[in-house]
């Protein structure tokens, strides 16, 4: 009994330890407001062959969308979805479903109705700031896609990226379309060499704290998207503890018993 006391106490005197280590990750994502034209010109055909302009920019944003909203990196962002002409729609709200955003952009077609068609850039901008007001993200971006120049000053461009600033949100402004298109008195759609106007993008985005791109073709756009994506970018913050528990009362306890054990039947019998 006093052997087996010893070799128990010895136990407990090296102090045995059962360890718990957890992790927790916590990433905080961006707020994406896609603002999208839908005005009547998004069904020309000049960034790529056979495809509208709308088309095109559908296949991009979708892909850009799935990028954001499912980051291999955890940290996935909340993304909205509002289209505009003469009037801005709040198609999707924000939302963590990424078949809900591509869902809507699927059937995202431009305006039919010729009472709904202008380009309300500034107008649009405006929808978008009101949408991330409510928003409580420390970063909030817009990406705001058009075709055209401003044609409708309800609210002008200028005016909405001052009310961007204000709420301290940044907007990309992305130009995407390689010639200005019209038509000739016989109503024949013919293609302008007139450059258009983007220095209201321009502006909007140097106000906001953006950038502003051109997209001649499909590959431009991709290349704007990506870029866009690598510049808002989160950083993961992971937080490490760890748990001990002694094991050593398992040891020592016996051992004590056994050694009062043992003097016990030592001092009787």
């Amino acid at each position: 009994l006093s052997a087996a006391a010893i070799v128990l106490v010895s136990i407990a005197l090296a102090r045995p330890l059962r360890g718990s280590v957890e992790t927790s990750s916590q990433t905080e994502g961006v707020d994406i407001a896609l603002l999208i034209d839908q005005s009547g010109s998004m069904r020309f055909e000049d960034l790529e062959e056979g495809l509208s302009r709308i088309e095109v920019v559908k296949s991009v944003v979708h892909d850009f969308a799935v990028r954001r909203m499912t980051d291999r990196e955890g940290a996935a962002d909340n993304v909205a979805l509002i289209v505009f002409a003469a009037y801005p729609r709040l198609l999707c709200p924000f939302t963590l479903d990424v078949d809900a955003i591509t869902g809507f952009l699927k059937e995202l077609k431009p305006v039919e109705n010729r009472a709904e068609d202008g380009t309300a850039i500034g107008v649009g901008l405006a929808k978008a700031v009101a949408v991330l007001r409510e928003s409580n993200s420390q970063t909030k971006i817009v990406v705001l896609l058009t075709d055209g120049e401003n044609n409708i000053d309800l609210i002008t461009p200028l005016a909405a990226a001052d009310l961007a600033a204000q709420e301290k949100i940044k907007v990309y402004t992305v130009f995407a379309g390689r010639y200005e298109f019209g038509y000739d008195m016989f109503g024949n759609l013919q293609r302008s060499k007139r450059e258009i106007d983007t220095s209201d993008l321009e502006k909007i985005a140097e106000k906001s704290g953006g950038r502003f791109y051109r997209a001649r073709d499909r590959k431009d756009l991709e290349r704007i998207y990506a870029e866009i994506e690598k510049l808002e970018r989160t950083k993961r913050v992971e937080k490490r503890w760890s748990e001990t528990y002694d094991l050593y009362l398992a040891w020592l306890a016996p051992g004590l018993l056994l050694h009062v054990l043992a003097w016990a039947l030592g001092s009787t019998f």
